[in-house]
């Protein structure tokens, strides 16, 4: 391989595109921030984000439809097209890996896209034999034997990716990459012979503002990522909470860093000046978790005038009046807190240490506020019963959050629930991540019936849907938007109305000339 010519393609494979439901739009800041580090030193690296639809491609929204029913039929829709070499998906990534013809593709892997990254692996070596393949992410950190066992899958970096990444491809482009020098990298798992080889773990990266900003340019397809999706920011990384069912903990080895106001600004006004960027979105784990930080954020944002909005999440114990007045100050328009149970006594199994009363406390300011609110819930924890999915379905209902998530309960390895479905028996010890049920078809509940398990949550879903789409929620959310754009940015209301505006008169036009 040439020196300087080594090409690196950096990979979020598809997953809720196979299954033709789509999602949200979102920028993948890992591969952003490893593209952004291996070109700094010369590589020649690009982003695919397979996860995206193209333009015109039929896909809804994953609440577009009432029930779970729905997505159960999309996953089924996704296991198909696993086994489907001629489906459109794997058909673009095999153009674009011809056309990009990389040297090396790094793959950043979520535990449940294992089975479409495995899939992406093979379609990578049937492009070129010689052609590095490298799984970075959750699922190859917390089971990087299960990843090195594919014969199409030659490293795993594990836990904070950026350097491990960076010190495997100058190995890799120097021709150099033989075991002796391999095994100088920490954080890097590979094979020798057959034989998997773990390094140990290597030392995170102590000052985050020492990462360039993540390279939002060097996207491939850009036609099919969303403006509003530039905006998506981390200030920090890591989590000190317990909560049972997530390994975030354990991937940042419960350690939390934070980046300085300074630079958090400094990558607010670059995506302002470069893309024109109005709204940010905020993916931390807790965004208030140092509240003296979060206070310098604040001002910071507005002593410096940067006219934005943003939204982030939080938990329930994070926020009080004052603090809320400084976030909404510096453009906080909505806030997403993490309730998953009604049932205290499911919070207290999870190690989710908030009561109900501390989260009705949080979500009655964001009223009083008028700042939006946002509340994640899931169902099926192991031991839970038919009595606590009611309180968690009572709970959702006495919330009056102005927008509610429902998840089903996916054992995600790295986390203590993952290990505790093990030892009872609810998964196997070596899980074939090809075949496994995930939501909606999750269930690992061991005491109540499945079917009753699948009625409960269908009424629930139901009301959820008719819930978030009432006409009482919807004008709380836009009037809540329109009174910030009214006072930030009355330039981007009337760009907001006109285009409405615009868009209801093509829809009447339509139905006029409809027969």
């Amino acid at each position: 391989m040439e020196d300087t010519a080594m090409k690196v393609l950096l990979i979020k494979p598809p997953y809720t595109r196979l299954k033709g439901v789509g999602q949200a739009p979102y920028f993948p800041l890992g591969l952003g921030y490893v593209s952004a580090v291996l070109n700094q030193d010369g590589f020649n690296a690009c982003i695919y984000h397979a996860e995206t639809p193209h333009p015109g491609e039929n896909t809804a929204l994953t609440d577009a439809d009432i029930g779970f029913d729905f997505r159960s039929r999309s996953y089924r829709r996704y296991r198909q097209s696993l086994g489907d070499d001629d489906h459109y998906i794997w058909q673009e990534v095999t153009r674009t890996l011809e056309g990009f013809q990389p040297d090396v593709v790094g793959i950043s892997v979520l535990s449940v896209e294992a089975a479409s990254a495995f899939k992406l692996s093979r379609l990578v070596k049937g492009y070129s034999r010689q052609c590095a393949v490298v799984w970075g992410g959750v699922h190859p950190s917390f089971l990087p034997d299960d990843c090195l066992k594919n014969p199409e899958v030659d490293f795993a970096v594990r836990g904070e990716g950026e350097y491990v990444m960076l010190e495997l491809c100058r190995l890799l482009r120097r021709g150099a990459a033989t075991p002796a020098a391999l095994s100088e990298i920490g954080g890097l798992s590979f094979k020798d012979n057959g034989r998997v080889i773990h390094n140990p773990a290597s030392a995170a990266s102590a000052n985050l503002d020492a990462l360039p900003f993540p390279d939002r340019h060097n996207v491939l397809y850009r036609q099919t990522i969303d403006f509003k999706s530039l905006g998506s920011m981390i200030v920090s990384r890591g989590c000190p909470f317990r909560c049972t069912f997530c390994s975030s903990r354990n991937f940042w080895d419960k350690k939390v860093r934070l980046r300085s106001p300074e630079n958090v600004i400094s990558e607010i006004a670059f995506l302002q000046n470069t893309y024109g960027t109005r709204h940010i979105m905020f993916w931390d784990d807790s965004f208030t978790i140092n509240r003296k930080v979060i206070e310098r954020y604040c001002r910071s944002i507005i002593d410096s005038g940067l006219k934005i909005s943003w939204k982030t999440a939080t938990r329930a114990d994070l926020i009080d009046e004052e603090l809320l007045d400084l976030m909404q100050r510096a453009g906080c328009v909505k806030l997403e807190i993490g309730v998953e149970s009604g049932s205290e006594r499911i919070k207290r199994m999870i190690n989710k240490d908030v009561s109900n009363s501390d989260i009705l406390r949080a979500f009655a300011l964001l009223r009083k506020k008028g700042i939006g609110s946002g509340a994640f819930f899931m169902a099926g924890f192991p031991e839970e019963t038919l009595g606590d999915l009611q309180e968690t379905f009572d709970f959702m209902r006495q919330l009056n959050a102005d927008e509610l998530a429902f998840n089903i309960f996916d054992p995600m390895p790295g986390s203590s629930e993952y290990d505790k479905c093990i030892e009872l028996g609810l998964i196997s010890g070596t899980p074939d991540w090809n075949d496994f049920p995930l939501w909606p078809d999750a269930y690992f509940v061991k005491d109540i019936d499945r079917q009753q398990f699948d009625q409960r949550v269908e009424e629930i879903a139901r009301w959820l849907y008719a819930y978030n789409n009432s006409l009482t929620v919807r004008l709380r959310r836009s009037r809540q938007q329109l009174l910030f754009l009214l006072k930030n940015d009355p330039a981007m209301l009337l760009k907001k109305t006109f285009g409405y505006l615009i868009r209801r008169l093509k829809v009447h036009r339509t139905k006029t000339n409809t027969p």
